[in-house]
């Protein structure tokens, strides 16, 4: 069971993180559930049998996107109304009880839908961090001078593999196809990554414990609701992204991330660098599974070389409180073969990126 004082905290942390991160709708909506749970009220009862730790599940973001999809399923009614993805006012007209109230309401009368939604975790597929990975890739690229092999745990629908196709302004430079549907512009810092680069993905897969077939419309209404209401720029990325993914073909599988990475470093091929990529996932994970996929990694980059060498790419922060680092262990036959070296930090959106 779940006290109230857990459910509370946990409100209160994911509150301070979309009030800093640019979601003050977002924050309102979880701040008046944490008073609903201080009340012992239909939140608490909703919450009270969660079995998993609840910062690791991401449970205020669950219940957050539970309430952004009755929105979405019904943009013309009481929560839509208010719910600027929806063309919605923001709730500016209304008093603290009464937005607090018709949040209860609709859970009230819509139990099973809530039930349903804390039962998988949250997939934001934020295609904003494409802009902080592809520095990375290109990295890859330049150093090796070869295609690469991307394969990324925790992909859920698969949107950041399209990465190659969206168009990036990274400060002063500028990447990719300026017709694509995604845009990626960032605050930029520092010098840019190498976009001279020969940047060519041979091959993209993914896997995810719950992966999300991009194919579907409730596929895509479930990703949407994931995206914080307020920030109708992620919502239009969102869009783009979907169709990048769609033109593809992109597919992931359902797959544990060990056993997914176990596979694709004992099939790996020739002539391509094996990039193993992962975005702010890694502390979803339990610490032995951790260590599993890290000494995998380790193990098949003692036998990389140059035709066929190993990278690891990952965008995630030390602790889930801190700026996310862009990390790059590189292993291609060479002296200093496994080195760790942060590339860059950044915005756990993207929307910002230093460049070290």
């Amino acid at each position: 069971m779940t006290s109230t004082d857990e459910m509370a905290a946990a409100l209160e942390l994911q509150e301070g993180f979309c009030e800093a991160l640019g979601s003050p709708f977002t924050a309102r909506v979880l701040r008046m559930l944490r008073v609903d749970v201080a009340a012992n009220g239909e939140v608490a009862d909703l919450v009270a049998s969660f079995k998993e730790e609840l910062k690791a599940a991401a449970l205020a973001l669950r219940v957050a996107g539970a309430f952004h999809a009755r929105a979405l399923d019904d943009p013309e009614g009481a929560l839509g109304e208010h719910y600027p993805s929806c063309g919605g006012d923001g709730g500016r007209g209304l008093s603290d009880e009464a937005f607090r109230t018709l949040l209860i309401d609709d859970l009230r009368a819509n139990r099973a839908h809530y039930d349903g939604y804390l039962e998988s975790p949250p997939q934001t597929n934020e295609v904003g961090r494409s802009a902080v990975m592809v520095g990375g890739y290109l990295t890859i690229a330049v150093e090796t001078g070869l295609p690469l092999d991307v394969c990324e745990i925790g992909a859920s629908a698969g949107l950041n593999l399209g990465f190659d196709q969206f168009f990036y302004q990274l400060g002063a430079s500028r990447f990719g196809d300026p017709s694509s549907a995604v845009h990626l512009t960032p605050e930029w810092r520092g010098e840019a990554p190498p976009v001279s680069a020969p940047l060519v993905v041979r091959q993209r897969r993914g896997c995810d414990i719950a992966p999300l077939d991009i194919a579907l419309p409730e596929t895509q209404q479930r990703l949407k609701s994931y995206v914080w209401p307020d920030q109708l720029d992620r919502m239009a990325r969102l869009k783009g992204a979907v169709s990048v993914a769609q033109s593809l073909g992109t597919k992931i599988v359902r797959e544990s991330a060990e056993r997914f990475v176990a596979g694709v470093l004992q099939d790996r091929k020739p002539g391509a660098v094996l990039v193993i990529a992962h975005t702010i996932m890694w502390h979803y994970m339990p610490t032995a599974m951790q260590e599993e996929i890290e000494k995998a990694i380790v193990r098949a980059g003692s036998s990389a070389s140059s035709d066929a060498p190993v990278a690891w790419l990952r965008l995630e922060p030390d602790t889930p409180v801190e700026r996310p680092m862009l990390r790059l262990t590189l292993w291609a036959g060479a002296a200093d073969d496994g080195r760790d070296r942060a590339l860059a930090e950044a915005h756990p959106h993207g929307a910002s990126v230093k460049w070290l």
